[in-house]
């Protein structure tokens, strides 16, 4: 097994990426980000519908993933982008986000900055300064206990459960923490005796937990992003196109016709348990900086799970 290389962080987690995060919290904030990451396009960001005239559950839970996002691990450093009168509230968000960082993370509020285009000179004189600092960091020998993996499958994996099993096997053997969809709740609690459930997005400190799913796979990918896991392992039935701006996406066909069809989009075959050990081969490439083929098309994707009424 390669030896794992990963960026330590200030406050002892490691990312498997080094990126620069620039989050709009309403979808009125959106341009700002496409229209500085068209221009540098070292910026990860994300571009949504969200943060405005939500209310109730739903409300609570964009502001609790905005805020997961903004630490996640892959982060090195993120910029919230507010239009200033927004339902998320941006500086309170920022502000309580900001209680558990151990990273930079700054606001840009385009009302308070005079407009669209001075709010983005801002946030790429941030950007500038934070690339810098970025790239003076290098890569140090990590553990598999430092690496927290996502695994999702399509539906039941067409009869392929015992894949799904050897799957969480060896990484737990690794030492891998690890965080499934519910539909792979039983396939977890074969290898760990003690998977408590998290709501969609949500991190657990337990070794292994199981997260409430989204209802399509770009949401359950989202979520286990926003969860904390700094990779995903995809097992797919059929063609997807599909990433996550934060969390490279390893995905590996179970379907040897659709693998046939379409393998530019995916990573890998797998037919049965005897490939697992060149799926693990692969993982601890991607951890240490190979890019995934979702990557190398920059397939940067979000779709936030909603849990009630937007008004």
């Amino acid at each position: 097994m390669n030896t794992l290389a990963a960026y330590r962080r200030a406050d002892g987690q490691v990312g498997v990426r080094n990126h620069l995060f620039t989050l709009p919290a309403v979808v009125c904030a959106n341009q700002v980000a496409i229209d500085v990451a068209r221009r540098l396009p070292r910026l990860k960001y994300i571009e949504h519908q969200h943060g405005c005239a939500q209310i109730g559950a739903d409300l609570l839970q964009t502001r609790r993933v905005f805020a997961r996002l903004a630490l996640h691990p892959n982060v090195y450093a993120s910029m919230f982008v507010s239009l200033g009168c927004e339902a998320v509230v941006a500086k309170k968000l920022v502000a309580d986000t900001q209680k558990n960082a151990h990273k930079p993370l700054e606001l840009v509020v385009i009302q308070d900055a005079g407009g669209t285009l001075a709010a983005e000179q801002q946030v790429e004189a941030w950007l500038q300064q934070r690339i810098q600092e970025a790239d003076a960091l290098v890569r140090e020998p990590v553990a598999w206990s430092d690496i927290t993996v996502g695994v999702m499958g399509d539906a039941d994996l067409a009869g392929r459960g015992a894949v799904m099993t050897s799957i969480l096997q060896a990484l737990s053997d690794l030492g891998a923490r690890l965080v499934v969809p519910a539909r792979h709740a039983d396939a977890l609690r074969r290898v760990a005796d003690d998977a408590p459930h998290s709501a969609w997005g949500d991190g657990s400190g337990a070794r292994a937990w199981v997260m409430e799913e989204g209802s399509n796979a770009l949401e359950t990918a989202t979520g286990l992003t926003a969860a904390g896991a700094h990779l995903i392992v995809h097992l797919a039935d059929r063609p997807h196109g599909f990433g996550t701006p934060l969390a490279p996406v390893v995905r590996w066909s179970i379907n040897e016709q659709v693998y046939n069809r379409f393998y530019d989009d995916f990573d890998g075959q797998l037919v049965d348990e005897l490939d697992v050990p060149r799926l693990m081969e692969q993982l601890s490439r991607v951890i240490s900086g190979q890019e995934t083929a979702a990557e190398q098309m920059g397939m940067d994707d979000f779709a936030l799970y909603r849990i009630g009424p937007t008004v």
